[in-house]
C-alpha cells in the first residue's frame, strides 16, 4: 500500500504517523512494565531501552521541537517510575 492508494492529505498522513508512534510507544512501555513485574527486565536493560527510545528524540532536527521535548519529559518520567517499581 502506498500513499496514493488512500489519497490522504498531508495532515491525515501526519495524524496517522502520530497515532502509530503513540501505539508503538504504549506497547513498548506496557511490555517493559510486564517484564519488570516478572523480574525479566533488569535495571541495566530498562535503562538501555530508555536510551534507545530517547535517541530519536534527541536528534538535532527533533530536540528543539517543543512537542518532542514534552514527549522526552514524559518518557523520562515513565521510565523513572518503572525503575522505582522494579
Amino acid at each position: 500500500m502506498n500513499e496514493r492508494e488512500h489519497d490522504l492529505t498531508a495532515q491525515q498522513m501526519l495524524e496517522a504517523q502520530q497515532a502509530l508512534d503513540v501505539a508503538a510507544f504504549n506497547g513498548i512501555l506496557s511490555l517493559a512494565i510486564i517484564l519488570r513485574k516478572r523480574n525479566l527486565l533488569a535495571d541495566a536493560e530498562t535503562k538501555s531501552l530508555h536510551d534507545i527510545m530517547s535517541k530519536p528524540l534527541a536528534l538535532p532536527g527533533n530536540a528543539n521541537n517543543p512537542v518532542v521535548q514534552d514527549a522526552q519529559q514524559n518518557l523520562d518520567q515513565l521510565f523513572a517510575l518503572l525503575m522505582e517499581r522494579g
